[in-house]
């Protein structure tokens, strides 16, 4: 787990990634995206997305994402990969 893709008050259940591909995949999931928050770097900004599942949920999720046995409709996660991207410049 890197640094930006760390669980937010477990007992949330909120889930913090900057991956705007694991973000796409857990959108085209079904999952809930809460929010966005921004976050100013050295280089500028970068968009972190929120979303909201059970973390045994979430283990399972980014094993499948990861590991290349996750499946998603094509055209479902290259437009939520558009949609995230316009949150990113709002």
């Amino acid at each position: 787990m890197t640094p930006d893709e760390v669980p937010v008050a477990d007992k949330n259940k909120l889930y913090r990634t900057s991956d705007i591909y694991f973000a796409s995949y857990l959108c085209s999931l079904d999952i809930p995206l809460k929010t966005t928050e921004a976050e100013r770097t050295d280089g500028g900004k970068k968009v972190v997305f929120v979303f909201s599942l059970p973390e045994t949920d979430l283990q399972r999720l980014k094993s499948s994402y990861f590991g290349g046995t996750g499946t998603v409709k094509a055209r479902r996660f290259v437009d939520n990969i558009r949609s995230l991207k316009s949150m990113c410049f709002v």
